[in-house]
């Protein structure tokens, strides 16, 4: 009987505040028996880092950690990551409000192509979820990624991809970040908030849309305050079919560059800035 209304409790849940940025909101939605510690606050150049213990019956279960990250051009970078240190899955969802009257523009208008790079494999990460305007301020919403650290056959650490969480809704001025995380897992996410548009058109925004589409290996979907995790090249370890990590040339974010260069927005501004303080980092 015991078990039974502990797993019965386990299914309801509590919403709580965890930050707010720039009259928005951000909640994690968790089981009720969970807690959340006070945070504690480190500040480390343009980057205030959050983390807070999560806890069932004072047992801790892992972390949740949110990163605020300022560019120079005032665009805000949020990296949110929760760790499963614990022994057991769960289920959380991470919503920000505050986006009323906000219009989404999908920048997945349609599904990645699945077919293998010969020198990578296959990259199922697909574009950022996509892009939300509102009163003049626009927010760029990135995937959830949940992945666990392995060791390759040469002793190199990495990220493998477990999945990307399709599970991201926009309603009623809120984005809904649903995900179940595994024991030893880890789920990462990220959203560029900006004080004016992302692009100067809507057909320039769709132009990049539909080349990162078609370029899988220019986008970088996958931001973490330590830089962008992109597929590694496939090796004989078959560990490699879905090992994620750091490359430089990667990180410099060329691309960017190169597209600012003939077609300037804020976008490629602030990623080429975010380039610049990871390889600072």
């Amino acid at each position: 009987m015991t078990l039974i209304l502990f797993a019965g409790m386990m299914y309801m849940t509590h919403e709580e505040e965890v930050h707010s940025v720039d009259g928005l909101s951000l909640t994690i939605d968790k089981p009720t028996l969970f807690t959340l510690s006070d945070p504690e606050v480190s500040e480390e150049g343009s980057d205030i880092r959050h983390e807070r213990a999560i806890k069932l019956l004072g047992l801790q279960l892992g972390t949740y950690t949110i990163v605020e990250r300022t560019l120079d051009n005032d665009v805000k970078l949020l990296f949110e990551e929760v760790d499963n240190t614990g022994w057991m899955p769960y289920a959380l969802s991470l919503n920000m409000s505050g986006l009323e009257g906000g219009e989404l523009t999908s920048w997945n208008p349609e599904p990645v192509d699945p077919s293998e790079d010969p020198v990578y494999g296959q990259d199922p990460t697909s574009n950022p979820f996509g892009a939300i305007e509102w009163n003049g301020n626009e927010l760029l919403q990135g995937q959830i990624y949940v992945s666990r650290e392995i060791t390759l056959g040469d002793g190199t650490e990495v990220m493998e991809l477990r999945h990307e969480n399709p599970n991201l809704e926009f309603e009623e001025g809120t984005v809904l970040k649903s995900f179940w995380l595994p024991p030893k897992h880890i789920s990462q996410t990220w959203t560029m908030l900006a004080p004016a548009p992302l692009f100067a058109s809507e057909e320039a925004e769709q132009q990049w849309i539909d080349f990162s589409l078609n370029n899988r290996q220019e986008q970088l979907n996958w931001l973490t305050p330590e830089g962008p995790l992109v597929k590694l090249p496939l090796t004989d370890d078959p560990r490699t079919q879905m090992a994620y990590g750091f490359i430089a040339e990667r990180t410099q974010d060329p691309t960017s560059a190169e597209w600012n260069e003939t077609s300037p927005s804020l976008f490629f501004e602030s990623m080429i800035l975010n380039a610049e303080v990871n390889q600072d980092n």
